[in-house]
């Protein structure tokens, strides 16, 4: 199995794109410990089987600093190190325009999207290099490479994950560290589908697609790419 025994975080790990990571990963042999506010549905751990005793929660802020140290320090502690990061916690708000966006729905967002990569990456960081080792995928979006009408705030902060990417990944490479992005189109989820009930379901990125892909980037098979955005878009 490709990630037998790697010891993994993921950010979001309960939500729709999340819990598809974590799945793919504990089946690839992976223990997991997953960082949200909520828990793991207890439909999603038992599809997991025996393979459940490999997944752990803690409960995180992952817009909060101390949170996030308290996160890696606990995830250590219980898996015995920190191997791989993915950031997958994130949001998407629609609209309005830009001389109507609030400096809340702003904040959100640039908090929601980009500090919490920041975030989870700094405070991974120690562990990866203390072991010479690491593997940090994160979750960007299309978005990220052009500005769209209505979406300047989503845009940006998916943006900032590219550039963000693409500085760790120089500033660690000595270490045996990789740091990659993915960068989905539409995600076929039940929250997009109620959203755009008129939209073409079969052309959006399945959950479990993007997660091959982004499980495939902290497998050894991925381990020359660094410093990437991975575009995952299917047909949308």
């Amino acid at each position: 199995m490709e990630m037998d025994a790697k010891k993994v975080v993921v950010t979001g790990g309960s939500g729709a794109i999340g819990c598809a990571v974590v799945r793919r990963l504990i089946e690839e042999g992976a223990v997991v410990t997953v960082a949200d506010l909520m828990e793991p549905r207890s439909v999603d751990v038992l599809l997991l089987g025996d393979r459940a005793a490999n997944l752990h929660f803690h409960s995180t802020d992952v817009t909060n600093e101390a949170s996030v140290s308290a996160l890696m320090a606990k995830a250590s502690a219980s898996m015995g190190g920190i191997q791989v990061l993915f950031n997958v916690a994130g949001g998407f708000r629609f609209g309005p325009v830009l001389d109507e966006t609030t400096e809340a729905d702003w904040d959100y967002l640039m908090q929601l999207n980009l500090k919490s990569v920041f975030l989870t990456i700094k405070h991974a960081l120690p562990y990866m290099k203390q072991q010479n080792y690491g593997r940090i995928v994160s979750v960007a979006a299309r978005s990220g490479l052009k500005g769209d009408a209505m979406v300047a705030p989503y845009a940006v902060s998916k943006g900032g994950v590219i550039l963000l990417t693409q500085s760790v990944s120089d500033e660690v490479k000595e270490y045996d560290i990789t740091v990659n992005c993915v960068m989905p189109s539409i995600v076929d989820t039940l929250v997009n589908r109620e959203a755009m009930r008129d939209g073409a379901f079969d052309t959006w990125v399945a959950p479990t697609d993007l997660a091959d892909v982004m499980v495939f980037l902290a497998s050894d098979r991925g381990k020359a790419i660094t410093g990437a955005a991975i575009p995952v878009y299917n047909r949308a």
